[in-house]
């Protein structure tokens, strides 16, 4: 093989694993609700805030993250990443009391918060901007098949060991990841840009506060934060829904929830491969403004066969835009600056990841009804769709001088 093409699938492979850990450490706690609950003594919205804490801490870390990634590289930064991820969800299954497992959530937000923008950067560091779609939606499927996995053995490990066991398993797959990525992760990039690790160009006060202007970038993180809204919501209380309402077991409810998280799976790479030849923003468009009416059909269904059907449905639509925006995110700015800007996009999607939990749960507390639980989050991906209709994008060639590649806005936006 290539040694740059190795080297390539070796970054994206580590990032796509560290993305997958951290998406592990934050949806461990959906499954259990029921059971810890009732163990913690806690009502619904202090459930769903659980979820709010982790994302207190992953929100506030997304820009200084992408601009350490920006000043010191992927490498430094996704080591230190696995390893507080590790331990905070490690000390997440010993917490005492409601209390302190909201300040453990908190930190395994903070030991998350880089690695979405350190995947962003490795996928234009490496691939061809043809192909970037395609990279993003193999990157993406690391949050999807987290769902599954999580779904799989964290329902049955809780059924038999209770739930803090589920969080010891989930602490230590990060340690298990940080020990691959020592020894296997290094810092390359491309002979063109002329940069060492720890030596990459320096990003002036003004131009990262320029990124605050840049039109694109704010619509696509609107869009990812409606988008967002609708998921988070999804895969912290459908498996509650499933219980209580349906009345599927436990176990059974995570088997369900582990179909969602295959669909989505397989639906990254398709919207990736398809975002790379059609129209960005009207695929991008239609997929969050479907999402709306697949979860109210969700929240009124009562019949557990047509789940067989309405559960991929939601994980298709529920995660497929992803690959198209962090796709239109490279398009939107400097390389130089893709990691704080991956950061600032990111913060905003994960602000709608950050309230959904809890507006919903406070929902369910206000009506006991799990319908305005789904038709809450139905409003967020209709609302992301509609603002992306002014996202402007255009298209890139790449001009090959002597010894140097860079890429070209064209007219013709795509």
């Amino acid at each position: 093989m290539n040694p740059k093409l190795k080297t390539a699938f070796i970054a994206l492979s580590i990032a796509w694993l560290a993305y997958l850990l951290s998406y592990v450490s934050r949806v461990s706690w959906s499954p259990i609700i029921p059971l810890a609950s009732g163990d913690l003594g806690i009502n619904a919205a202090q459930a769903g805030s659980y979820m709010t804490a982790f994302y207190i801490g992953y929100v506030v870390t997304q820009i200084p993250g992408g601009f350490l990634i920006d000043r010191f590289g992927y490498r430094k930064v996704l080591l230190g990443c696995f390893s507080i991820l590790g331990v905070s969800t490690l000390l997440t299954g010993a917490a005492p009391s409601y209390e302190m497992g909201m300040v453990t959530r908190i930190i395994s937000g903070i030991g998350s918060g880089a690695i979405f923008s350190a995947g962003i950067v490795v996928i234009n560091d490496w691939f061809p901007e043809k192909r970037r779609g395609l990279a993003n939606g193999i990157f993406m499927t690391s949050t999807s098949f987290a769902v599954s996995l999580v779904n799989l053995y964290v329902p049955a490990i809780s059924s038999g060991f209770g739930w803090r066991s589920a969080f010891y398993v989930s602490g230590i797959l990060p340690l298990i990841g940080l020990v691959v990525a020592f020894f296997y992760l290094k810092e390359f990039t491309p002979a063109s840009q002329k940069v060492k690790e720890g030596n990459r160009d320096k990003a002036s006060g003004r131009e990262i506060l320029s990124l605050l202007k840049n039109k694109n970038l704010i619509l696509t993180g609107l869009a990812g934060f409606g988008g967002q809204w609708a998921t988070t919501a999804t895969f912290t209380w459908a498996n509650s829904y499933l219980n209580k309402s349906l009345h599927l077991s436990l176990v059974q409810a995570g088997l369900f929830m582990s179909i969602f998280g295959f669909a989505a799976l397989l639906s990254k790479p398709v919207t990736g491969i398809l975002s790379d030849y059609l129209d960005r923003k009207i695929l991008t468009c239609w997929i969050l403004i479907l999402l709306g009416p697949v979860l109210l059909w969700f929240g009124l269904n009562e019949n557990v066969s047509l789940l067989y059907l309405i559960i991929p449905m939601m994980g298709i639509l529920g995660y497929a835009f992803y690959p198209v925006l962090n796709t239109v995110i490279g398009q939107s700015v400097e390389k130089r600056l893709l990691g704080t800007a991956s950061g600032l996009v990111n913060a905003i999607w994960q602000l709608g990841a950050m309230l959904s939990p809890l507006a919903v749960g406070a929902v369910i507390d206000t009506t006991g009804n799990y319908f305005y639980c789904f038709a809450t989050m139905a409003i967020g991906p209709f609302l992301g769709g509609l603002v992306f209709l002014f996202v402007k994008l255009e298209k890139k060639t790449v001009r090959i001088k002597k010894n140097t590649v860079e890429e070209v806005p064209m007219v013709n936006a795509k």
